[in-house]
């Protein structure tokens, strides 16, 4: 599945690439999960746009969600 994500929301980055921001986010590295974050941030603005929410507080919902499934393996 992250190869996929990383196929379709970061096509600038390879898979491997991907994988190992994955695993370096996993492992506390904090840098990763910002660029992982920096990487997605495109896709939280548009989905944002579609929750029955404010905006602001929608995409930080996506990046929370995110990060703790990032984190969660």
């Amino acid at each position: 599945m992250e190869t996929q994500i990383a196929r379709l929301s970061a096509p600038d980055v390879g898979d491997d690439e991907f994988v190992t921001l994955l695993e370096r986010s996993r492992a506390g590295d904090s840098q990763s999960l910002l660029h992982i974050l920096e990487l997605l941030e495109p896709d939280i603005e548009k989905l944002s746009r579609f929750m029955d929410m404010d905006r602001r507080d929608a995409a930080q919902a996506l990046r929370t969600e995110l990060i703790e499934r990032v984190l969660k393996g």
